[in-house]
């Protein structure tokens, strides 16, 4: 979108763009602080919450979703995965799926790789599967593409 604003000789910054909404969903307090902040520094990007409750992240997509001009409706929602049984696995995926109902884009970080809860989760709807440790250059351009593009292909992880 940008690219098509300038080669039309427009001249464009940052500011006049969008701003991409966040939403942080993670059990860890110090996780959720320390994601905050590493994104914040990003102009285009705007915090909308931190939560510790996946529920609490319905509640609130839910309450934004069908409000014609809402500025505060969240794009992006980073899922923290806690790594447990197979019955919260299957809790998360239903999440994700309704998180992605009402249009979210949602990037799951996982504290470590598992084939089988990526491809489920891929299945559901997430746009991205990612390890917790990302850098943050990375994780900027993980929620930028997620924020204007379909999912990725299920071979991409990292």
């Amino acid at each position: 979108m940008l690219q098509t604003h300038l080669e039309m000789g427009r001249n464009v910054s940052l500011d006049d763009a969008p701003k991409i909404r966040i939403l942080i969903v993670e059990k860890h307090a110090a996780v959720r602080r320390a994601l905050s902040d590493r994104l914040s520094v990003t102009p285009h990007f705007e915090i909308i919450a931190s939560v510790e409750e996946p529920a609490a992240a319905l509640s609130y997509l839910d309450a934004k979703n069908g409000q014609e001009g809402c500025p505060k409706a969240p794009i992006v929602v980073l899922f923290g995965l806690q790594n447990g049984t197979d019955e919260q696995l299957f809790k998360t995926i239903d999440l994700v799926e309704q998180m992605v109902y009402l249009s979210a884009a949602v990037i799951v970080l996982a504290p470590f790789a598992d084939e089988v809860e990526r491809l489920l989760l891929h299945q559901a709807g997430v746009k991205c599967y990612l390890l917790k440790y990302i850098d943050s250059a990375r994780l900027i351009r993980e929620i930028e593409a997620a924020a204007t593009r379909g999912p990725k292909p299920i071979s991409a992880m990292s």
